[in-house]
């Protein structure tokens, strides 16, 4: 079955700020691998954002556009990598007015409470297993954050976010009953693996959160969805299975090598402000399975 990308897109509601530099894992779905060679380039971790090029005309473009909510991510590194973010936690909320969110991998999470704590928004750990072998399989690290001491510490509005993947699929589960036991922990998202040119390479985790994503719908009771995602009451917590081609969100992203891209789709976004997108090659524009049918599906 072949799936076009959903570009019916909501009135952008938060924006992005995607850090370019080395990350302290290696992830093999990482959506940065789909543009490796040019963001391989970049190492922005230590260079203050008064220098990003393109940065103060993202953030008036964000005013205009009446966006509220800015998160402070990695594309191919971490958030709390960076050198200077305390500075730009303040500087975009006590000077420019938006409330700012962490999307984190948690490594770091131990030298940064002072700053995850200021942030308004939610901090999104990501946990994609709580074994260690299988952990270094996913991300190249044995060693897993001691997320019992981490998550109570850093405020009421924490976010677990888990990427289905070929290794991690009968962990997901218990990590959402394992996720359920923290009061702070406001929701957790199940995340569909994205990508725009490694389909084929990838194809089988798209399958696999097809399927769990059926399984869930069986046993456990669907609640109001959240832009076309489905949503799910899993152990007294709101679990959202989000599958970034299906869902209707909008969004603005900022690169900082100074990319400014308002589509949602942030590979294909980051190609177009360079004027090397190709519609031809852009495999994120097909899926083997619309991950939202609720019926069986195998790999092709």
């Amino acid at each position: 079955m072949i799936i076009t990308k959903n570009r019916e897109r909501a009135k952008p509601t938060f924006a992005n700020i995607n850090l370019l530099g080395k990350c302290n894992v290696d992830c093999y779905f990482c959506l940065g691998k789909d543009l490796v060679d040019v963001f391989g380039k970049f190492n922005h971790t230590s260079i203050h954002f008064s220098k990003w090029d393109n940065f103060e005309q993202y953030l008036t473009d964000c005013e205009e556009a009446g966006i509220k909510y800015i998160y402070i991510t990695g594309q191919n590194t971490d958030s709390l990598i960076y050198k200077y973010l305390g500075e730009l936690i303040d500087y975009l909320q006590d000077t420019r007015g938006f409330q700012v969110g962490l999307r984190t991998n948690g490594y770091l999470a131990n030298r940064q409470y002072e700053n995850i704590n200021k942030c308004k928004r939610s901090v999104g750990f990501s946990i994609h297993s709580m074994d260690p072998t299988t952990n270094h399989t996913i991300m190249k690290r044995q060693d897993i954050p001691d997320w019992k001491t981490v998550i109570p510490q850093c405020g009421e509005k924490v976010r677990i976010q888990i990427v289905v993947n070929r290794y991690n699929q009968h962990e997901v589960i218990p990590i959402i009953e394992y996720a359920s036991q923290f009061p702070n922990v406001q929701y957790v998202q199940i995340r569909r693996i994205s990508t725009d040119h490694r389909f084929n390479e990838l194809s089988e985790d798209q399958v696999i959160f097809a399927n769990l994503l059926k399984e869930t719908n069986e046993k456990f009771e669907r609640v109001q969805d959240f832009y076309l995602a489905p949503q799910y009451m899993m152990f007294g917590k709101r679990v959202c299975w989000w599958a970034t081609v299906r869902t209707s969100i909008g969004s603005y992203n900022f690169y900082t090598d100074g990319t400014i891209n308002k589509d949602y789709f942030v590979i294909e976004g980051y190609e177009k402000g360079h004027d090397f997108y190709d519609p031809t090659k852009d495999e994120g524009n097909k899926e083997i399975v619309d991950p939202y049918k609720m019926e069986t599906v195998g790999a092709n």
